[in-house]
Protein backbone atom coordinates (compact mmCIF):
# COMPACT_ATOMS: atom_id res chain seq x y z
CA UNK A 1 0.00 0.00 0.00
CA UNK A 2 2.70 2.41 1.08
CA UNK A 3 4.81 1.53 -2.17
CA UNK A 4 2.28 2.21 -4.06
CA UNK A 5 1.27 5.52 -2.72
CA UNK A 6 5.07 6.26 -3.35
CA UNK A 7 4.23 5.28 -6.62
CA UNK A 8 1.77 7.64 -7.74
CA UNK A 9 3.52 10.28 -6.40
CA UNK A 10 6.58 9.77 -8.15
CA UNK A 11 4.77 9.34 -11.32
CA UNK A 12 2.59 12.43 -10.76
CA UNK A 13 5.78 14.54 -10.02
CA UNK A 14 7.85 12.93 -12.50
CA UNK A 15 5.33 13.86 -15.56
CA UNK A 16 4.76 18.19 -13.88
CA UNK A 17 8.20 18.67 -13.68
CA UNK A 18 9.93 16.13 -16.20
CA UNK A 19 10.11 18.23 -19.06
CA UNK A 20 11.85 20.85 -16.93
CA UNK A 21 14.07 18.72 -15.35
CA UNK A 22 15.17 17.47 -18.78
CA UNK A 23 15.72 21.30 -19.67
CA UNK A 24 17.79 21.88 -16.66
CA UNK A 25 19.96 18.52 -16.89
CA UNK A 26 20.44 19.37 -20.54
CA UNK A 27 21.61 22.76 -19.96
CA UNK A 28 23.54 21.78 -17.10
CA UNK A 29 25.44 19.28 -20.10
CA UNK A 30 26.82 22.28 -22.29
CA UNK A 31 27.57 24.29 -19.04
CA UNK A 32 30.08 21.75 -17.66
CA UNK A 33 31.99 22.48 -21.01
CA UNK A 34 31.98 25.74 -21.21
CA UNK A 35 35.02 26.43 -19.59
CA UNK A 36 37.02 23.52 -21.94
CA UNK A 37 35.56 24.56 -25.05
CA UNK A 38 36.34 28.33 -24.83
CA UNK A 39 39.95 27.68 -23.42
CA UNK A 40 40.80 25.92 -26.56
CA UNK A 41 39.47 28.11 -28.52
CA UNK A 42 40.83 31.27 -27.01
CA UNK A 43 44.70 28.86 -28.14
CA UNK A 44 43.89 30.32 -31.77
CA UNK A 45 44.70 33.70 -30.81
CA UNK A 46 47.66 32.53 -28.62
CA UNK A 47 51.37 33.57 -30.12
CA UNK A 48 54.76 32.60 -28.97
CA UNK A 49 56.99 35.81 -28.14
CA UNK A 50 59.49 36.62 -30.83
CA UNK A 51 63.37 36.06 -29.63
CA UNK A 52 64.04 39.45 -27.00
CA UNK A 53 60.43 40.16 -27.21
CA UNK A 54 59.18 42.09 -24.00
CA UNK A 55 56.11 42.87 -22.65
CA UNK A 56 54.33 46.39 -23.41
CA UNK A 57 53.32 47.99 -20.18
CA UNK A 58 49.62 47.71 -19.40
CA UNK A 59 49.07 51.68 -20.16
CA UNK A 60 50.46 50.77 -23.77
CA UNK A 61 48.38 47.95 -24.12
CA UNK A 62 45.41 49.78 -22.95
CA UNK A 63 45.97 52.31 -25.71
CA UNK A 64 46.68 49.49 -28.40
CA UNK A 65 42.94 48.19 -27.58
CA UNK A 66 41.05 51.32 -28.23
CA UNK A 67 38.67 51.09 -25.30
CA UNK A 68 37.91 53.04 -22.05
CA UNK A 69 39.58 50.04 -20.13
CA UNK A 70 38.08 48.83 -17.03
CA UNK A 71 40.18 45.68 -16.43
CA UNK A 72 42.63 43.86 -18.08
CA UNK A 73 42.93 40.21 -17.80
CA UNK A 74 46.20 38.21 -17.70
CA UNK A 75 47.32 34.94 -18.00
CA UNK A 76 49.93 33.07 -16.48
CA UNK A 77 50.92 31.32 -20.03
CA UNK A 78 53.21 34.08 -21.77
CA UNK A 79 51.21 33.14 -25.32
CA UNK A 80 48.32 34.42 -24.91
CA UNK A 81 46.63 37.64 -25.10
CA UNK A 82 45.50 40.37 -22.65
CA UNK A 83 42.29 40.56 -22.55
CA UNK A 84 40.95 44.31 -21.82
CA UNK A 85 37.65 45.02 -20.95
CA UNK A 86 35.55 47.91 -21.18
CA UNK A 87 32.25 47.31 -18.99
CA UNK A 88 31.41 43.51 -19.03
CA UNK A 89 29.74 43.56 -22.43
CA UNK A 90 32.73 44.31 -24.48
CA UNK A 91 36.41 43.45 -24.34
CA UNK A 92 39.59 43.26 -27.03
CA UNK A 93 42.10 40.17 -27.23
CA UNK A 94 45.90 41.97 -27.35
CA UNK A 95 48.92 40.94 -28.12
CA UNK A 96 51.00 42.04 -25.12
CA UNK A 97 54.29 41.76 -27.17
CA UNK A 98 53.69 43.08 -30.64
CA UNK A 99 49.16 45.69 -29.19
CA UNK A 100 48.30 44.13 -32.15
CA UNK A 101 44.41 43.56 -31.51
CA UNK A 102 43.82 40.17 -32.62
CA UNK A 103 40.31 39.44 -31.69
CA UNK A 104 36.99 41.41 -30.29
CA UNK A 105 34.18 39.99 -27.99
CA UNK A 106 32.12 38.87 -27.15
CA UNK A 107 31.66 36.54 -30.09
CA UNK A 108 29.13 33.99 -31.01
CA UNK A 109 30.34 31.02 -28.51
CA UNK A 110 30.51 33.43 -26.12
CA UNK A 111 26.83 34.67 -26.40
CA UNK A 112 26.11 31.07 -27.17
CA UNK A 113 27.08 30.02 -23.64
CA UNK A 114 25.65 33.11 -22.26
CA UNK A 115 21.90 32.17 -22.96
CA UNK A 116 22.43 28.65 -22.32
CA UNK A 117 23.65 30.25 -18.67
CA UNK A 118 19.93 32.17 -18.87
CA UNK A 119 17.84 29.14 -20.33
CA UNK A 120 19.56 27.25 -17.14
CA UNK A 121 18.94 29.52 -14.56
CA UNK A 122 15.48 31.92 -15.64
CA UNK A 123 14.27 30.48 -18.92
CA UNK A 124 15.64 32.81 -20.23
CA UNK A 125 12.89 35.47 -19.65
CA UNK A 126 13.11 39.10 -19.59
CA UNK A 127 14.25 40.90 -16.82
CA UNK A 128 11.36 41.90 -15.11
CA UNK A 129 10.41 38.26 -14.87
CA UNK A 130 13.56 36.74 -13.27
CA UNK A 131 13.12 36.28 -9.75
CA UNK A 132 9.50 34.82 -10.51
CA UNK A 133 11.58 32.23 -13.11
CA UNK A 134 14.17 31.29 -10.56
CA UNK A 135 11.29 30.32 -8.38
CA UNK A 136 9.98 27.44 -11.13
CA UNK A 137 13.24 26.45 -11.67
CA UNK A 138 13.80 26.04 -7.72
CA UNK A 139 10.47 24.30 -6.84
CA UNK A 140 11.40 21.84 -10.12
CA UNK A 141 14.80 21.52 -8.09
CA UNK A 142 12.72 20.05 -5.21
CA UNK A 143 10.44 18.34 -6.73
CA UNK A 144 13.56 16.18 -8.51
CA UNK A 145 15.20 15.93 -5.19
CA UNK A 146 11.50 14.05 -4.27
CA UNK A 147 12.23 11.85 -7.25
CA UNK A 148 15.53 11.11 -6.46
CA UNK A 149 14.66 10.16 -2.64
CA UNK A 150 11.40 8.14 -3.59
CA UNK A 151 13.18 6.71 -6.68
CA UNK A 152 15.06 3.97 -4.89
CA UNK A 153 12.06 2.97 -2.55
CA UNK A 154 10.79 1.84 -5.68
CA UNK A 155 13.71 0.48 -7.39
CA UNK A 156 14.41 -1.94 -4.32
CA UNK A 157 13.49 -5.27 -5.91
CA UNK A 158 11.07 -7.79 -4.54
CA UNK A 159 12.39 -10.62 -3.92
CA UNK A 160 15.77 -9.83 -3.11
CA UNK A 161 18.18 -12.07 -4.70
CA UNK A 162 21.31 -12.12 -6.94
CA UNK A 163 19.29 -12.09 -9.93
CA UNK A 164 16.80 -9.18 -9.05
CA UNK A 165 19.51 -7.07 -7.91
CA UNK A 166 21.40 -7.14 -10.95
CA UNK A 167 18.54 -6.26 -13.22
CA UNK A 168 18.85 -2.84 -11.02
CA UNK A 169 22.75 -2.06 -10.52
CA UNK A 170 23.74 -3.20 -14.20
CA UNK A 171 22.99 -1.52 -17.51
CA UNK A 172 21.51 -3.53 -20.49
CA UNK A 173 22.75 -1.42 -23.18
CA UNK A 174 21.18 -4.44 -25.56
CA UNK A 175 17.78 -3.97 -23.90
CA UNK A 176 14.95 -2.80 -26.45
CA UNK A 177 11.92 -1.63 -25.80
CA UNK A 178 9.77 -0.90 -21.97
CA UNK A 179 12.40 -3.44 -20.41
CA UNK A 180 15.45 -1.13 -21.48
CA UNK A 181 13.94 2.10 -20.21
CA UNK A 182 12.67 0.31 -17.31
CA UNK A 183 16.95 -0.72 -16.59
CA UNK A 184 18.30 2.61 -17.95
CA UNK A 185 16.11 4.40 -15.20
CA UNK A 186 16.61 2.16 -12.91
CA UNK A 187 20.63 1.44 -13.34
CA UNK A 188 21.80 5.28 -14.10
CA UNK A 189 19.66 5.94 -11.40
CA UNK A 190 20.83 4.00 -8.77
CA UNK A 191 24.79 5.06 -9.48
CA UNK A 192 23.95 8.52 -9.67
CA UNK A 193 21.48 9.58 -7.24
CA UNK A 194 24.04 10.76 -4.27
CA UNK A 195 25.43 13.45 -6.92
CA UNK A 196 22.48 14.38 -8.33
CA UNK A 197 20.61 15.03 -4.94
CA UNK A 198 23.96 17.54 -4.23
CA UNK A 199 23.54 19.18 -7.78
CA UNK A 200 19.41 19.39 -6.34
CA UNK A 201 19.60 20.46 -3.19
CA UNK A 202 22.69 23.29 -4.12
CA UNK A 203 20.07 24.27 -6.59
CA UNK A 204 17.72 24.86 -4.27
CA UNK A 205 19.75 26.77 -2.17
CA UNK A 206 20.47 29.27 -5.20
CA UNK A 207 17.45 29.60 -6.52
CA UNK A 208 15.53 30.81 -2.88
CA UNK A 209 17.74 33.45 -1.02
CA UNK A 210 15.60 32.58 1.89
CA UNK A 211 16.90 28.67 2.32
CA UNK A 212 20.37 29.85 1.40
CA UNK A 213 20.24 32.11 4.65
CA UNK A 214 18.91 29.31 6.36
CA UNK A 215 21.58 27.11 5.28
CA UNK A 216 24.70 29.04 4.73
CA UNK A 217 26.04 29.34 8.24
CA UNK A 218 25.28 25.92 9.00
CA UNK A 219 27.46 24.61 6.23
CA UNK A 220 29.81 27.59 6.54
CA UNK A 221 30.88 26.05 9.53
CA UNK A 222 32.69 22.71 8.05
CA UNK A 223 33.37 24.59 5.16
CA UNK A 224 37.42 24.62 4.85
CA UNK A 225 38.91 28.71 5.62
CA UNK A 226 42.29 27.86 4.72
CA UNK A 227 43.64 30.83 3.03
CA UNK A 228 45.40 30.69 -0.55
CA UNK A 229 48.21 30.88 -1.31
CA UNK A 230 49.37 29.21 1.94
CA UNK A 231 52.43 31.40 2.50
CA UNK A 232 54.46 34.40 0.49
CA UNK A 233 57.78 36.34 0.93
CA UNK A 234 57.29 39.99 1.93
CA UNK A 235 53.31 39.17 2.25
CA UNK A 236 51.32 40.32 5.77
CA UNK A 237 48.59 38.24 7.01
CA UNK A 238 45.35 37.17 5.66
CA UNK A 239 42.85 39.75 5.52
CA UNK A 240 44.72 42.51 7.57
CA UNK A 241 46.68 45.91 6.09
CA UNK A 242 50.20 45.50 5.35
CA UNK A 243 52.97 47.06 6.45
CA UNK A 244 53.44 50.94 4.66
CA UNK A 245 49.35 50.27 4.27
CA UNK A 246 48.75 53.96 6.36
CA UNK A 247 47.65 56.31 3.00
CA UNK A 248 49.82 58.42 2.02
CA UNK A 249 50.34 61.82 -0.58
CA UNK A 250 49.49 60.76 -4.08
CA UNK A 251 52.57 60.82 -6.48
CA UNK A 252 51.98 61.60 -10.04
CA UNK A 253 49.82 59.04 -11.06
CA UNK A 254 49.20 55.33 -11.59
CA UNK A 255 51.89 52.89 -12.24
CA UNK A 256 50.19 49.92 -13.63
CA UNK A 257 53.25 47.92 -14.43
CA UNK A 258 54.90 48.10 -11.07
CA UNK A 259 51.40 47.00 -9.58
CA UNK A 260 51.52 44.35 -12.43
CA UNK A 261 54.95 43.28 -11.13
CA UNK A 262 54.00 43.31 -7.30
CA UNK A 263 50.75 41.16 -8.15
CA UNK A 264 52.75 38.54 -10.52
CA UNK A 265 55.13 38.33 -7.30
CA UNK A 266 52.65 37.82 -4.50
CA UNK A 267 51.39 34.18 -5.33
CA UNK A 268 54.03 32.66 -8.03
CA UNK A 269 51.20 29.96 -8.47
CA UNK A 270 49.18 32.37 -9.92
CA UNK A 271 47.17 31.30 -13.13
CA UNK A 272 45.06 34.79 -14.00
CA UNK A 273 45.32 38.28 -12.76
CA UNK A 274 42.44 40.62 -13.12
CA UNK A 275 44.02 44.10 -12.74
CA UNK A 276 41.01 46.71 -12.32
CA UNK A 277 41.79 49.89 -14.16
CA UNK A 278 41.87 52.55 -11.60
CA UNK A 279 40.50 56.27 -11.77
CA UNK A 280 42.39 59.60 -11.65
CA UNK A 281 41.42 59.85 -8.04
CA UNK A 282 42.12 56.64 -6.75
CA UNK A 283 44.93 56.15 -4.09
CA UNK A 284 44.72 52.41 -4.46
CA UNK A 285 44.36 49.66 -7.70
CA UNK A 286 42.74 46.36 -6.75
CA UNK A 287 44.24 43.12 -8.66
CA UNK A 288 42.17 39.65 -8.31
CA UNK A 289 44.37 36.68 -8.12
CA UNK A 290 43.33 33.41 -9.06
CA UNK A 291 45.54 30.05 -8.31
CA UNK A 292 43.00 27.93 -10.23
CA UNK A 293 39.85 27.51 -12.28
CA UNK A 294 36.50 29.54 -12.36
CA UNK A 295 34.77 28.55 -9.98
CA UNK A 296 37.43 28.07 -7.14
CA UNK A 297 37.10 30.74 -4.55
CA UNK A 298 39.12 29.05 -2.32
CA UNK A 299 42.58 29.33 -4.86
CA UNK A 300 41.97 33.45 -5.27
CA UNK A 301 42.32 36.00 -3.05
CA UNK A 302 41.93 39.96 -3.79
CA UNK A 303 45.30 42.28 -3.51
CA UNK A 304 45.10 45.64 -3.33
CA UNK A 305 48.19 47.61 -4.25
CA UNK A 306 49.18 51.41 -3.87
CA UNK A 307 48.93 52.96 -6.97
CA UNK A 308 51.73 55.17 -7.59
CA UNK A 309 54.72 52.86 -5.79
CA UNK A 310 53.29 49.54 -6.77
CA UNK A 311 53.66 48.43 -3.05
CA UNK A 312 51.34 45.48 -1.64
CA UNK A 313 48.71 47.45 1.13
CA UNK A 314 46.35 44.33 1.69
CA UNK A 315 45.36 40.72 1.02
CA UNK A 316 41.15 39.39 1.19
CA UNK A 317 41.39 35.66 0.48
CA UNK A 318 38.58 32.84 0.80
CA UNK A 319 39.69 32.65 4.36
CA UNK A 320 38.88 35.72 5.52
CA UNK A 321 34.77 35.79 4.37
CA UNK A 322 32.37 34.89 6.89
CA UNK A 323 31.28 31.43 7.54
CA UNK A 324 28.00 32.14 5.67
CA UNK A 325 29.83 33.74 2.75
CA UNK A 326 32.10 30.59 2.04
CA UNK A 327 29.35 28.35 2.43
CA UNK A 328 27.52 30.31 -0.03
CA UNK A 329 30.48 30.36 -2.48
CA UNK A 330 30.88 26.79 -1.93
CA UNK A 331 27.35 25.32 -2.25
CA UNK A 332 27.06 27.72 -5.64
CA UNK A 333 30.22 26.11 -7.22
CA UNK A 334 29.33 23.07 -5.82
CA UNK A 335 26.25 22.77 -7.63
CA UNK A 336 28.45 22.64 -11.25
CA UNK A 337 31.06 21.20 -9.49
CA UNK A 338 33.49 23.88 -10.22
CA UNK A 339 34.88 23.88 -6.98
CA UNK A 340 36.80 20.82 -7.32
CA UNK A 341 38.43 21.78 -10.87
CA UNK A 342 38.14 20.73 -14.41
CA UNK A 343 37.84 16.60 -12.99
CA UNK A 344 34.41 17.89 -10.52
CA UNK A 345 32.97 19.91 -13.39
CA UNK A 346 33.16 17.36 -16.18
CA UNK A 347 31.50 15.01 -13.56
CA UNK A 348 28.69 17.53 -12.95
CA UNK A 349 27.94 17.14 -16.33
CA UNK A 350 28.61 13.75 -17.04
CA UNK A 351 25.68 13.17 -13.57
CA UNK A 352 23.51 15.93 -15.69
CA UNK A 353 23.59 13.63 -18.64
CA UNK A 354 22.45 11.04 -16.30
CA UNK A 355 19.41 12.65 -15.30
CA UNK A 356 18.71 13.50 -18.84
CA UNK A 357 18.35 9.76 -19.63
CA UNK A 358 16.55 9.07 -16.12
CA UNK A 359 13.97 11.39 -17.20
CA UNK A 360 13.80 10.56 -20.61
CA UNK A 361 13.14 6.58 -19.72
CA UNK A 362 10.69 7.65 -16.82
CA UNK A 363 9.01 9.71 -19.45
CA UNK A 364 8.88 6.71 -21.82
CA UNK A 365 7.95 4.62 -18.99
CA UNK A 366 5.03 6.87 -18.00
CA UNK A 367 3.84 7.48 -21.87
CA UNK A 368 3.90 3.71 -22.43
CA UNK A 369 1.97 2.97 -18.67
CA UNK A 370 -0.83 5.95 -20.32
CA UNK A 371 -1.12 3.84 -23.87
CA UNK A 372 -1.24 0.82 -21.97
CA UNK A 373 -4.18 2.77 -19.48
CA UNK A 374 -6.02 3.97 -22.78
CA UNK A 375 -6.18 0.32 -24.69
CA UNK A 376 -7.24 -1.25 -21.51
CA UNK A 377 -10.13 0.96 -21.26
CA UNK A 378 -11.01 0.83 -25.14
CA UNK A 379 -11.20 -3.34 -24.96
CA UNK A 380 -13.34 -2.61 -21.94
CA UNK A 381 -15.73 -0.32 -23.33
CA UNK A 382 -15.84 -2.71 -26.44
Amino acid sequence: MIRAIIFRLHLSVAVAAGAVVLMLAATGVVLSLEETVTGLVERRYFAAPGDGAERLAPEAIIEAAGLAATSLSYRADPRAPVLVHEGRDRYARVNPYTGRVVGLGPGRLEHFFEAVHDWHRWFNVSSGSVRRARAVTGAVNVAFLFLLLTGPILWIPRPINRRSLASVFILRPRARGAWRDLNWHQAVGIWSVLPLAVIAATGVTTSYPGAGDRVYPVVGRVVPAEGWPGGVEGGGEDGVALEGAEEGARGPGADLEAVLATAEGWAPGWRTLVLNVPRPADREVRVEVQGGRAGQPHKAGLLTVDAATGAARGWESFADDTPGRRAQLFLRHAHTGEYWGLGGQLLAGLFSLAAALMVWTGLSLALRRARRFVRLRRSLRG
